[in-house]
Formats: C-alpha cells, structure tokens, sequence
C-alpha cells in the first residue's frame, strides 16, 4: 500500500476507534467503550477530576453515578487533527455531547462542547486509545419538561445493537 494511502487508512481508523469510544458511552455499550482501549489507558477531565482513571474506572464511574439519572446522551464528533508516526499518533478532534438527565418528573439536558486528546497506539494492526484527555470548553444546562413517550422509547433502545444482522440486509454492506 503506497504512504498517501496508508495514511488515509489510519486517519479512518483512528476515527473509527474515537467513534467505538462515543458510541459505546452513548448506547451504554460497554464492550464497544472497552474496545476503543489499551488495557491499562488513562483517562484525563482537567478541571473536573483531580487525577485520572484508569479507562476501567471511568467507565465504572460513568454506569454507576452517572446512570442513575441519566436518561440519553450523543456525541457529535467534529474536526480531528491527527499527527501519525508509524504505530503511534496524537489526534485533536472537537466534539459537542448532549446528556439528557430525568429526575423527579422533569429533564435537564447538557451540552458540552470540548477537545478529546487521544494518543493511540497500532499494536497488532489494530488502532486503540493509550491516554484520553477530555477538555471541556463550556456546559450549557437547561431545564425541559419530560415527555413520557420519548422518554420510554429512549429506554428502550439504550444498548441496543444496531449493527447486529446488518451484514444480512440487502442491498447494504
């Protein structure tokens, strides 16, 4: 494969394994979260957490404190800028998360804009997260009354694979 090439590839790919990190926390899909990692990765909240955790305990932290009261959450994943050094690299890439919370009836709903800085390592042809470092810009929060019927259709899909049987489908791959 010619350089210009394989540097297409691993951009996609380190894209694609940024992507396996948002979605798994938004679909509460942990085995998806799990396999954006190293074992032993670090993730990093300057300003929010005194020191960082093991990607492991992130996680733990995330389904225990976090979902008791969270309802939804989806990342849009922006901008990335990469810089690649054989099976090394270093992305920046913005992202806007949008959580929304239920309590007692009502709903707020946060949206976070920020910078992921993620170093990956290749280690058997695999892109994957060595150190996450999660800067938040800003956090708009609002409160929205809840409505039943969205909130109990968003319960019913959280962990839900939506790309099982897609290779059964026709005319898609």
């Amino acid at each position: 494969m010619s350089p210009a090439w394989q540097a297409l590839r691993d951009r996609a790919e380190l894209q694609d394994c940024l992507t396996r990190y948002a979605q798994g926390i938004d679909q509460r899909s942990w085995p998806l979260y799990d396999s954006a990692f190293h074992a032993g990765a670090q993730v990093e909240v300057p300003g929010y957490m005194d020191t960082g955790l093991g990607f492991v305990a992130f996680r733990e932290m995330l389904a225990g404190t976090f979902d008791e009261l969270r309802l939804s959450g989806q990342h849009l994943l922006g901008n990335m800028h990469a810089k690649i050094h054989g099976d090394r690299a270093r992305a920046v890439t913005e992202f806007l998360a949008t959580t929304l919370e239920e309590a007692g009836g009502s709903a707020s709903r946060e949206v976070t804009p920020g910078l992921y800085i993620d170093d990956f390592r290749r280690q058997d042809g695999e892109w994957r997260i060595v150190r996450h470092v999660i800067v938040r810009k800003a956090a708009d929060n609002a409160a929205l009354p809840l409505v039943s019927p969205i909130a109990d259709a968003v319960r019913a899909t959280l962990r839900t694979d939506w790309l099982a049987g897609a290779a059964s489908h026709s005319g898609h791959s």
